[in-house]
Protein backbone atom coordinates (compact mmCIF):
# COMPACT_ATOMS: atom_id res chain seq x y z
CA UNK A 1 0.00 0.00 0.00
CA UNK A 2 1.32 3.41 -0.86
CA UNK A 3 0.56 7.01 0.07
CA UNK A 4 -0.73 6.01 3.47
CA UNK A 5 -0.31 8.07 6.61
CA UNK A 6 2.40 6.47 8.79
CA UNK A 7 1.68 5.97 12.48
CA UNK A 8 4.23 4.53 14.93
CA UNK A 9 2.83 4.13 18.44
CA UNK A 10 5.36 3.71 21.23
CA UNK A 11 4.94 2.20 24.66
CA UNK A 12 1.94 0.41 26.04
CA UNK A 13 -1.52 0.78 24.52
CA UNK A 14 -3.99 -0.21 27.20
CA UNK A 15 -7.32 1.10 28.39
CA UNK A 16 -5.42 4.10 29.77
CA UNK A 17 -3.90 5.10 26.41
CA UNK A 18 -6.49 3.79 23.96
CA UNK A 19 -8.48 7.05 23.64
CA UNK A 20 -5.40 8.85 22.26
CA UNK A 21 -4.54 5.83 20.08
CA UNK A 22 -8.05 5.78 18.61
CA UNK A 23 -8.05 9.54 18.08
CA UNK A 24 -4.79 9.44 16.13
CA UNK A 25 -5.89 6.50 14.00
CA UNK A 26 -9.25 8.13 13.28
CA UNK A 27 -7.56 11.39 12.25
CA UNK A 28 -5.34 9.48 9.81
CA UNK A 29 -8.26 7.49 8.40
CA UNK A 30 -10.36 10.66 8.02
CA UNK A 31 -7.80 11.95 5.51
CA UNK A 32 -8.97 9.18 3.19
CA UNK A 33 -5.49 7.87 2.44
CA UNK A 34 -5.45 4.92 4.80
CA UNK A 35 -2.87 4.40 7.48
CA UNK A 36 0.25 2.31 8.00
CA UNK A 37 0.62 1.30 11.65
CA UNK A 38 4.09 0.15 12.70
CA UNK A 39 3.85 -1.81 15.96
CA UNK A 40 7.60 -2.39 16.20
CA UNK A 41 7.95 0.04 19.12
CA UNK A 42 4.65 -0.75 20.84
CA UNK A 43 4.64 -2.36 24.24
CA UNK A 44 1.68 -4.15 25.75
CA UNK A 45 -1.57 -4.09 23.79
CA UNK A 46 -4.67 -4.99 25.78
CA UNK A 47 -8.09 -5.93 24.43
CA UNK A 48 -9.12 -2.28 24.01
CA UNK A 49 -6.10 -1.67 21.75
CA UNK A 50 -6.83 -4.83 19.77
CA UNK A 51 -10.46 -3.75 19.32
CA UNK A 52 -9.26 -0.38 18.07
CA UNK A 53 -6.88 -2.01 15.57
CA UNK A 54 -9.64 -4.30 14.33
CA UNK A 55 -12.07 -1.37 13.98
CA UNK A 56 -9.45 0.61 12.05
CA UNK A 57 -9.04 -2.31 9.65
CA UNK A 58 -12.78 -2.36 9.10
CA UNK A 59 -12.91 1.42 8.54
CA UNK A 60 -10.42 1.86 5.76
CA UNK A 61 -7.25 0.72 4.10
CA UNK A 62 -4.81 -0.20 6.87
CA UNK A 63 -1.41 -1.84 6.83
CA UNK A 64 -0.10 -3.13 10.16
CA UNK A 65 3.67 -3.68 10.13
CA UNK A 66 6.13 -5.27 12.52
CA UNK A 67 3.39 -7.00 14.48
CA UNK A 68 5.03 -8.77 17.45
CA UNK A 69 4.33 -12.47 17.96
CA UNK A 70 2.53 -11.74 21.22
CA UNK A 71 0.05 -9.50 19.35
CA UNK A 72 -0.33 -12.06 16.57
CA UNK A 73 -1.12 -14.66 19.24
CA UNK A 74 -3.71 -12.35 20.83
CA UNK A 75 -5.39 -11.78 17.45
CA UNK A 76 -5.36 -15.52 16.78
CA UNK A 77 -7.13 -16.13 20.11
CA UNK A 78 -9.86 -13.82 18.84
CA UNK A 79 -10.04 -15.84 15.58
CA UNK A 80 -9.48 -12.58 13.71
CA UNK A 81 -8.53 -12.54 10.06
CA UNK A 82 -7.67 -9.28 8.29
CA UNK A 83 -10.51 -8.07 6.07
CA UNK A 84 -10.01 -6.97 2.48
CA UNK A 85 -8.00 -3.74 2.48
CA UNK A 86 -6.06 -4.64 5.61
CA UNK A 87 -2.64 -6.27 5.53
CA UNK A 88 -0.62 -7.48 8.48
CA UNK A 89 3.07 -8.35 8.55
CA UNK A 90 4.61 -10.14 11.50
CA UNK A 91 8.06 -10.26 13.07
CA UNK A 92 9.56 -13.37 14.63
Amino acid sequence: MTDQMPYVPTGDITIFEVAEFKSQLQAALDLGQGVTIDLGQAGTLDISALQTLIAACEAGPVEIRNTPKRVADQLACLSWAPPKGCTVSYVD
